[in-house]
């Protein structure tokens, strides 16, 4: 290996050698001190490889015993730098462009937010820029999750948020908060789930429970204020309605955190025999073309499995403004399907009745929540099959708005 890098770093220079007194003519770069590898008789003449520094040695020996020597190949890499060396508005263009893409994958070039129904993105974008988090920036200045706590705490609607960058691009992903349909208690906060309450700070407006009440989902936690720029409006302003047409003085949402104990539970049951259907990890595929509503199968046009699960996937042009391809192209995937039957024991029931029913509780939790105890209880199974209840205790915030 070591040999090759050495011949390769050197140059080589493969020849071929015509004359009559050829032996004399080897004889002579021998004496001369050149190496010759991989030397080779023929009738056409002599054929070897020698070093690259050796080429002008042939000369003298070529001249006295008048032997034409042609190149036949060049290896090396002093051959391609001196090829590259020609192109240098190549090379200079190949530097520049590694520069620019070295600099630019240090950026941050695109922002996204996912997940957001209720909260606008412009408002998540905005409230990210003012935290450093913009296009533009190097992203190894930037601390996503100090970001993500932040603009978690800054947005109330937000159960989670997660902020995650992907090359030169920064994903900024949301889970919203449950808002309860309390159409007369919009501005208010309330409660999303039942809870015992166990911290409550307000930042705006009053609240309605304390530390250590139990909560229903929906109830009350923290009304709105009357508008802290008319604080003198508050009282007279029933009489003001009265005597005057103008409308009370709007009342600014309620802002706060209520934090509590909440319970999630599931309950799943998982048979020790049991007979189910399930894709086998056998596919066919199959090609066809669609006019409109008629389908003309070109490859594949029936399934060849006696049970199947048959996925159609429809691939066409990009339409150009009001005009769309009349044609598309079909690919038809057949995925066998075969009965399988399990028996299992006791054991592995139960694990599969406690991960089932800890995947659906995970699917009510709020995410990113804190959880405070994790409980399992295998409750009494019925005939052939084990029954698992898994309850989970989180300590997370109550308060939502109320959809209007």
């Amino acid at each position: 290996m070591f040999e090759r890098l050495r011949a390769f770093w050197q140059g080589r220079i493969f020849f071929l050698a015509r004359g009559e007194q050829l032996a004399r003519f080897l004889n002579q770069i021998l004496k001369d001190g050149v190496i010759v590898f991989h030397t080779q008789k023929s009738e056409r003449g002599m054929r070897a490889q020698i070093k690259l520094a050796d080429f002008r040695r042939l000369r003298r020996a070529a001249r006295q015993t008048h032997t034409r020597v042609h190149i036949m190949a060049k290896y090396g890499w002093p051959f391609i730098a001196a090829r590259w060396w020609r192109r240098k508005g190549l090379l200079t263009g190949i530097a520049i462009i590694a520069l620019v893409l070295t600099i630019l994958s240090q950026l941050v070039l695109s922002i996204s937010v996912t997940g957001n129904h209720n909260v606008l993105t412009a408002d998540i974008l905005e409230r990210a820029e003012k935290l450093g988090l913009k296009t533009w920036t190097k992203s190894k200045d930037l601390d996503l999750n100090q970001i993500a706590k932040a603009l978690q705490e800054q947005l109330p609607d937000a159960a989670w948020i997660g902020v995650e960058q992907n090359g030169t691009g920064v994903l900024i992903k949301i889970s919203e908060k449950t808002r309860p349909s309390i159409p007369e208690e919009a501005g208010n906060l309330v409660a999303k789930h039942a809870g015992i309450v166990k911290e409550i700070m307000v930042i705006q407006g009053t609240p309605q429970v304390h530390e250590g009440e139990t909560v229903r989902a929906g109830q009350v936690l923290i009304t709105q204020a009357l508008n802290p720029s008319l604080p003198s409006a508050a009282p007279n302003a029933a009489v003001n309605n009265l005597n005057t047409s103008k409308p009370s003085p709007p009342a600014s949402m309620a802002r706060g955190f209520v934090r509590a104990r909440v319970w999630y539970s599931a309950e799943k049951q998982t048979p020790l025999v049991e007979d189910k259907v399930e894709e086998s990890g056998e596919v066919a595929v199959g090609w066809g073309i669609k006019f409109g509503s008629r389908v003309i199968m070109v490859t594949m046009q029936d399934s060849p499995f006696e049970q199947d699960n048959k996925e159609v996937t429809s691939h066409s042009l990009k339409p150009w403004r009001n005009w769309r391809f009349p044609v598309e192209v079909i690919r038809v995937n057949y995925k066998e399907l075969h009965k399988v039957h399990f028996e299992r024991s006791i054991a592995e029931a139960r694990k599969l009745a406690e991960d089932a029913a800890r995947t659906e509780v995970q699917k009510k939790m709020t995410p990113g929540v804190l959880v405070v105890v994790e409980n399992v209880k295998v409750l009494p199974n019925t005939s052939g099959a084990e029954r698992v209840r898994v309850e989970v205790e989180t300590y997370e915030d109550l308060a939502v708005y109320a959809n209007p």
